[in-house]
């Protein structure tokens, strides 16, 4: 990650303080692997370590924030990686030039669901998972796996009820996209997960978040797209289909190369373009701020009036005010603000305070979504 010419680290005017402290719900930092490019917040663990990522990383990794973020990059990089990945071994989709229309939406997602598998098998299930994370980094860190509880050491209890199951193939990619799409998944049934304690801490996550991730990516990538598509709130979590031919190949291939990379460290042979064009939103559409940057675009009245997008402007905006500056009252009570969902009375405590200085160019369209 820190030395493929693919992609670049990239800070934002954020402080991560503000979720280090709970103050805010989640991390803001975004994503968006069309633009292979990792965001993180200027001020952050992971910010300072990258003035320096290879000294001892002790000094930024109170309560794991540092370990915690460098694996989330991780998983953003396989994200943009895949995502090159895919654009070479199916040009057609022009899934890294768009634009986005109409008739191209479901492709658009079935191939960003194949980003989230690669991101989550290569980095979870192939690597995470295979080792004592602690022993590999011998900094004390209490992490042992990122987005999934799953781990190769309680194998045999995953066999008890699966005898032949097995992760570390490249066919088990294929087995987690066609999930990822469809919400089935194949191996073990609802009776083996009441049974088992260690199966239902590591599949209710992969359960209950796959109907969100086909919800949310239709979403982003609607707001993307170059024309306007809207679906029923039903049927944003509808299965994506897999009845094409060439979408088999793509999912065949891009697990053979994933296995590959991670588990041989090598590229296949594939060379991967270092430029595209990523699709954007037209600049004159609505700004629907779980996946537009509250840096860069200005809270409009239409916008404020929809509760999903003024709720993350108002979670942006407080990230990007410098948190050491805000009193302990402020703090307490935008928490209560947050808590009550009174989003105006929280903009009202927060303007006043010193904005993060800003440290570049930062993009419009990000999915801040989580």
């Amino acid at each position: 990650m820190l030395s493929d010419p693919l992609v670049r680290f990239a800070p934002r005017a954020i402080d991560q303080q503000w979720r280090y402290k709970h103050l805010v719900p989640l991390s803001l930092a975004g994503f968006n692997p069309f633009l292979r490019t990792l965001f993180h917040a200027s001020n952050s663990a992971l910010s300072r370590w990258l003035a320096d990522p290879y000294s001892s990383a002790r000094d930024y990794n109170e309560n794991d924030r540092l370990t915690r973020e460098v694996l989330f990059a991780a998983h953003d990089y396989l994200h943009c990686w895949s995502a090159a990945v895919i654009a070479e071994l199916a040009p057609w989709v022009r899934f890294d030039t768009g634009p986005i229309l109409r008739d191209t939406l479901e492709d658009f997602v079935f191939c960003h669901l194949l980003t989230e598998a690669a991101a989550t098998v290569g980095l979870d299930y192939w690597y995470l998972s295979t080792i004592d994370l602690d022993e590999r980094i011998p900094i004390g860190t209490t992490l042992t796996t990122l987005t999934v509880n799953y781990h190769e050491r309680y194998v045999s209890e995953y066999r008890r009820f699966c005898p032949d199951w097995d992760a570390q193939h490249p066919g088990f990619f294929g087995d987690i996209a066609r999930f990822y799409c469809s919400g089935v998944f194949k191996g073990f049934d609802v009776q083996d997960v009441r049974r088992s304690p260690r199966l239902l801490n590591w599949l209710s996550h992969e359960l209950s978040y796959g109907a969100k991730q086909r919800e949310y990516t239709r979403e982003w990538l609607a707001f993307l797209a170059a024309v306007e598509i809207s679906d029923e709130p039903r049927q944003l979590a509808a299965p994506v289909s897999l009845e094409e031919p060439w979408k088999q190949r793509l999912i065949h291939e891009l697990g053979l190369v994933l296995f590959t990379k991670v588990k041989e460290d090598s590229d296949s042979g594939l060379v991967l373009r270092n430029r595209n064009t990523p699709p954007e939103s037209p600049k004159d559409r609505l700004p629907d701020f779980r996946f537009v940057n509250a840096n860069v675009v200005p809270l409009t009245p239409e916008a404020a009036a929809h509760p999903k997008s003024l709720r993350y402007y108002v979670l942006q905006r407080i990230a990007a005010t410098a948190l050491d500056g805000v009193s302990e009252d402020t703090q307490r009570a935008l928490l209560h603000a947050l808590r009550r969902e009174e989003y105006e009375a929280a903009l009202r405590l927060i303007e006043p305070a010193e904005r993060v200085p800003p440290v570049g160019a930062e993009p419009r369209d990000l999915f801040v979504l989580n």
